[in-house]
């Protein structure tokens, strides 16, 4: 519990009606003495101001008005003709007062036009010990006193109350009253002889008597908020500190008797939200909270330094009550403790040590801290109802079993089918059934039958692809190149490669390469150039070996060039490399590159490398041949133009190793997504999509699909056709979502 708000008084005191920012109303308690010996009574409003969480837990009031009399109860109800509603007063000299709290709070005085004093009656002929107004009937107020004196007053006709029972029937004081909650009529009565009467106020008559554990006195009555027979009594004797719960249906002897006060008991609040709480407080300084319908005593409120003698509970929000005391205070706190048991065991380890002679002036002044939270969550916070969506297209609700009765705790749990349409549904299972098959092919020809745009044909074309023995090789056909590939070779096979009439390749004269002053060639074709013999060179290099020809030569002839000698010179004693070198040096494509042949892979590495520098400005296609040969496709994903990436997911899907394809496609779909976002440019994302896809790249391919679904969904809508609602487009553009997505991770897992 937490304390939130603290009155200076000692009074008695009435929680405001309605559901608007609390009051209390406070009237000085009857017989009482303040610490200055003061003997001025008033009747004052408190503002709690609940909303101010960092003000002073001591208030000041609100509004003050001095009274004749000290007070013995105090009460306060709802009012057509005022706003905040009519205060009743039970006054020590026998007077019962009304006041509008309207004008109260407006700071009228009784020499003002607009007096606070609505009436004063005086039917009493001593002190007035206890009202209350009639929870289903406002305008009725019921009010005990001394010498069994009970009227029952209607604001309406305030001069006319009439009284129950028989004048010289019993002379003992009435102590405490309570309305029935369910039944307006009847009223119960407890006096300090120790009867406890049950009255009929339609017939005025006397309905029942209960003999209260031998007549022993009762200092307060409150009826079962929702079962009419049941009501506790409470007995103020300190040598039977007791609180008894009777049925009424069973009058010879109470139902339950609780135990847990050391001292006589003084006051009783049953909650009207909960039946299962009770608050009592009493001569031993304490508040206790009960659960009266089984005895238990779930625990007390910290212990204050004098009687505790009225305690109640908001009537409006009852997770707080207010509970006073003669120490002169009155306490407003919560129902709940907000501390964990590890805080204020801390809180209570840091209490400072005191003197000796200081011990028992800090007892009587320190209230003892006290905490507990009750094992079970209040009424008012528990759900009647709850309702969950569980799988498979299922609804779990609990509700109560009899709705009508909704004081029974019995719930009942049913799990319904839930159904937003019933194509969806068929397809949901079907799409379960196919998944526990594990055919994800059949899944896929499916959605791509039956997709609503070409953007979802293509995701489920390319998912298709991905799960095929050669996924590489298939989304290269997807995006139809092989075709056009073997069309170009089937045109190259047709161009007549052999030897032409006048001795040259192609229809181009031969000319000598070596010697200083040729030209260089354009073309990495004409390197390999055939001559008449060429196609049988090789063959007949082998079949000759060893044996005699007739085909005579000279290593030197004295007209060769100083180029013409070092390679000669370097190919005698092995040096390739030298060799190349020389031949890289003039210019000599060819002779380098049969050079290199015989030098070995790193002359190979190195004639390639001169070749490409040397043909940066020639076609497009040596670039690309660049990057195969030399294993760096990463120039062509970050590079090559965005128009054409198809040609360079191609050339991914053939010559990339399965290490490097997922990073390398990836690349390229951040650049064509970041591109598309630049351009606004849909297409340019569906290709990105394409890349996120073959690269099994799912939490960058997921956000584009999240983009599509939204923009097909408030499509659907503006063309939603009779039948077809909202919720139920955006389910079956979430379905589509997650089939892809779930389809997808299994393709991911194969």
């Amino acid at each position: 519990m937490v304390r939130l708000r603290e009155i200076p008084r000692t009074a008695a005191f009435a929680w405001s009606p309605g559901s608007a920012s609390p009051y209390i109303a406070t009237g000085t308690r009857a017989g009482a003495v303040d610490a200055d010996f003061s003997n001025e009574t008033d009747l004052e409003l408190w503002d709690l101001a609940l909303e101010q969480k960092g003000g002073s837990a001591e208030l000041q009031p609100a509004a003050k008005l001095s009274t004749e009399s000290g007070f013995h109860d105090l009460a306060w109800t709802e009012s057509e003709d005022s706003s905040r509603g009519i205060i009743a007063g039970a006054l020590e000299n026998g007077s019962l007062d009304l006041w509008d709290a309207d004008k109260l709070l407006s700071g009228a005085r009784w020499f003002d036009q607009s007096d606070p004093l609505v009436s004063r009656a005086s039917q009493h002929s001593g002190p007035v010990k206890t009202l209350q107004f009639n929870p289903r009937h406002s305008n009725l107020l019921a009010t005990g006193g001394s010498k069994g004196e009970l009227f029952i007053s209607d604001l309406n006709n305030i001069d006319h109350p009439f009284r129950l029972g028989n004048v010289n029937a019993r002379l003992d004081d009435i102590e405490c009253l309570d309305w029935n909650k369910k039944v307006p009529h009847i009223l119960v009565t407890g006096s300090s002889a120790g009867f406890v009467t049950v009255w009929d106020v339609k017939t005025k008559k006397e309905s029942l008597t209960l003999n209260n554990l031998g007549r022993k006195a009762v200092s307060a009555v409150a009826w079962d908020p929702e079962k009419p027979t049941k009501l506790i009594t409470s007995i103020p004797l300190e040598t039977d500190p007791l609180i008894l719960v009777w049925d009424l249906r069973n009058s010879n002897a109470p139902e339950r008797v609780l135990r847990g006060h050391e001292s006589g008991v003084l006051s009783l609040s049953w909650c009207a939200q909960d039946p299962d709480l009770l608050l009592s407080s009493g001569k031993d300084n304490r508040t206790i909270c009960w659960n009266p319908q089984t005895g238990v005593q779930y625990g007390e409120f910290p212990v204050v330094t004098n009687w505790t003698f009225l305690t109640r509970w908001n009537p409006h929000n009852p997770n707080m009550f207010a509970t006073a005391s003669f120490d002169g205070r009155i306490s407003i706190q919560t129902i709940q403790n907000t501390k964990s048991d590890a805080i204020a065991q801390a809180g209570a380890s840091q209490v400072q040590p005191v003197d000796d002679e200081d011990f028992f002036a800090k007892a009587q002044s320190q209230p003892q801290a006290s905490t507990f939270s009750l094992p079970t969550a209040p009424k008012w916070l528990q759900r009647p109802s709850s309702v969950s969506f569980g799988f498979g297209g299922r609804v779990i609700s609990v509700g109560l079993t009899d709705p009508s009765k909704p004081a029974s705790r019995t719930s009942k749990v049913r799990i319904t089918p839930f159904e937003v349409d019933s194509i969806l549904s068929s397809t949901t299972q079907t799409f379960e059934e196919a998944l526990k098959e594990g055919d994800l092919r059949r899944i896929c020809e499916t959605r791509i039958e039956n997709a609503q745009n070409d953007s979802d044909r293509a995701d489920w074309k390319i998912i298709e692809s991905l799960i095929s023995d050669n996924p590489k090789k298939q989304v290269i056909n997807y995006l139809g190149f092989s075709s056009e590939v073997d069309e170009t070779a089937d045109s190259l096979s047709k161009l007549g490669l052999g030897k032409s009439e006048d001795g040259g390749a192609n229809g181009v004269p031969e000319s000598d390469s070596r010697g200083p002053g040729v030209k260089k060639h354009k073309r990495l074709s004409s390197i390999f150039d055939t001559h008449a013999d060429s196609d049988n060179f090789l063959t007949d290099l082998s079949a000759s070996k060893g044996a005699k020809t007739n085909n005579p030569f000279q290593i030197y002839t004295g007209s060769e060039s100083e180029a013409d000698r070092g390679i000669t010179r370097a190919l005698l004693l092995g040096d390739f490399e030298k060799a190349l070198d020389i031949c890289l040096q003039e210019d000599r494509m060819s002779d380098a590159f049969m050079v290199a042949i015989c030098g070995g892979q790193k002359c190979i590495d190195k004639a390639q490398e001169a070749y490409f520098q040397k043909q940066l400005e020639g076609p497009n296609y040596l670039r690309l041949m660049a990057a195969i040969v030399g294993k760096n496709l990463w120039d062509i994903v970050h590079n090559a133009g965005l128009a054409n990436w198809k040609e360079a997911i191609a050339t991914i899907c053939t010559f990339a190793t399965d290490a490097e394809f997922p990073d390398l496609c990836e690349t390229l779909g951040d650049r064509l997504e970041e591109q598309a976002k630049a351009e606004s440019d849909k297409e340019g994302r569906k290709n990105a999509a394409f890349c996120f896809l073959a690269s099994s790249k799912l939490e960058k391919v997921v956000g584009i699909w999240i983009d599509e679904l939204q923009e097909n969904e408030n499509k659907a809508i503006q063309e939603a056709t009779n039948g077809e609602t909202s919720f139920s487009i955006h389910v079956r553009a979430l379905q589509s979502l997650i089939e892809k997505v779930t389809v997808f991770r299994q393709c991911d897992e194969v």
